[in-house]
């Protein structure tokens, strides 16, 4: 293992983190809001680490499986500090424990903030909350890829270890040439949504950073009360668009650059992605109009809404859900476990691994009434081998378990089991709000340092997706590296 080549890696991307605040330096200057110095410091640091990380670093630097993975974690985790540093210089949001939470929220689009009145924060403390979200909704491993260009070909262990399922397919040659492909689609996702929200009347602070929480799943609100605050029908209904669209692989949008992809190698899971948003929102709507509203109208506004924030694992709110009957909880308890589409910005499980779990019990029965039977899964009209089947049975036995323990250890705390299995499952699968005490009006902010640490584990080990910062801790794994 190459310690050069991680670190140079390492060094230009917390140099690429240092330059993106200069956007919130640039508007807490224009608006003299009292955080451009909290800027100017992490500026300092962050440009001032990469650059002194660049001092023997290697012409090209090809990256190995093993220093892929180390590198992706301590990117993350370099990332998550840098992240809370304006927050922390700031001194607006409490101790270092809290501004990290907020900025590993960040980063890991999962939503869950600290912070009880987030309007009286300063604006460019706001610009900086939602681009955390911009910038780990695709990736910061993904974002590095295309601005280092000293990374030859091999730069896919980097593009695969970063897991945010985005990595897992290479549609063009070379490796830069996807990332900036992908890029460009979410850069016009957010640009066309920050579009019709100006539309909808929105002003252009407002718009933008809805737009960015949107397409990155996220879920920051520069509103206290979130979407619920610009009581708009349209701009709700324009948002439960742009987060059904942020589900799906985003390699499908990539037919419109590239036309000899298939549309059938997505259309299982897309089709299975919707059919699970429509039967979900079917039953919701019919429970609150049963329990909770007069009206169809009002039910299928907030019921579908709702459905489509935590299926895509947003956390945006229109309403207080903690009131609604716990059928509606146990059904959105479930999408906080499944999540959208693989490729997608979204977390939890993904679609396709609960697809390929069925498909398996399925053959199973199948061989066990014909035994000389041989049959094969197949996924999107393609055959699927053994060793995907069973990594991604593995993944979901070791999420639900790792799901459990963590739900347990915050029980233990004198939690309502409720409010720990919804915590987990918010912050492992990237939502945001829960019930209880984390309901989707209140903050994390009641919760002690060690619950905080902890769900903040699950913020990362989700959207890594376990095996690449599990494997860090094993010692074979230095050896052989």
């Amino acid at each position: 293992m190459r310690l050069r080549n991680i670190v140079a890696i390492l060094g230009k991307l917390y140099l690429v983190l240092g330059l993106f605040q200069m956007i919130p330096l640039a508007i807490s200057l224009q608006k003299a809001d009292g955080a451009s110095s909290s800027f100017l410091m992490t500026i300092l640091i962050a440009v001032g680490l990469g650059l002194l990380m660049q001092i023997h670093r290697p012409g090209i630097v090809n990256i190995q499986r093993w220093e892929a993975i180390v590198t992706v974690v301590f990117g993350w985790l370099g990332a998550s500090v840098i992240g809370a540093l304006p927050f922390y210089f700031s001194g607006q949001m409490g101790g270092w424990t809290e501004c990290l939470f907020e900025s590993v929220s960040g980063f890991t689009t999962t939503g869950a903030s600290i912070i009880d009145n987030v309007e009286a924060l300063p604006a460019s403390l706001l610009v900086w909350r939602t681009l955390t979200h911009w910038i780990g909704g695709m990736g910061i491993i993904i974002l590095a890829l295309v601005v280092l260009p000293a990374i030859n070909t091999s730069g896919r262990s980097l593009y695969i270890f970063e897991s945010s399922s985005i990595a897992n397919e290479q549609i063009t040659p070379k490796i830069k040439d996807t990332a900036r492909l992908l890029w460009t689609v979410y850069f016009i996702l957010t640009a066309s949504l920050t579009c019709l929200l100006l539309i909808c009347g929105l002003d252009f602070f407002n718009a933008a950073l809805t737009a960015m929480a949107t397409i990155a799943t996220g879920g920051f609100s520069p509103k206290n009360a979130s979407i619920a605050a610009y009581n708009s029908v349209w701009v709700e209904m324009i948002v439960v668009v742009f987060m059904i669209l942020s589900g799906v692989n985003f390699t499908l949008y990539l037919k419109l650059f590239k036309p000899s992809l298939s549309f059938r190698a997505y259309a299982e899971v897309l089709f299975t992605y919707l059919g699970i948003f429509l039967g979900a929102a079917a039953m919701v709507v019919i429970d609150l109009r049963l329990h909770t509203y007069s009206s169809w109208s009002a039910a299928l506004r907030y019921g579908v809404f709702q459905v489509a924030a935590i299926n895509t694992t947003t956390g945006f709110v229109t309403a207080d859900w903690d009131t609604w009957y716990p059928l509606t909880h146990f059904i959105l308890l479930l999408l906080m476990l499944v999540g959208a589409c693989p490729g997608s910005t979204c977390g939890a499980i993904k679609n396709s691994r609960i697809i390929l779990l069925v498909k398996a019990v399925r053959r199973e029965m199948v061989q066990l009434i014909h035994p000389r039977v041989v049959t094969s899964v197949q996924l999107n009209n393609r055959t699927i081998d053994e060793k995907t089947i069973l990594n991604a049975i593995s993944y979901i036995g070791l999420y639900i378990g790792f799901f459990l323990l963590a739900s347990l250890v915050l029980s233990l705390g004198r939690l309502p089991m409720e409010t720990a299995l919804f915590s987990v499952a918010s912050t492992l699968g990237g939502v945001g709000p829960g019930v209880g005490i984390v309901g989707p009006i209140e903050s994390y902010a009641a919760f002690s340092a060690g619950h905080k640490y902890l769900l903040m584990a699950c913020m990362l080990f989700g959207r890594l997706e376990f095996y690449t910062i599990f494997i860090v801790f094993v010692p074979r794994f230095w050896r052989r590296g």
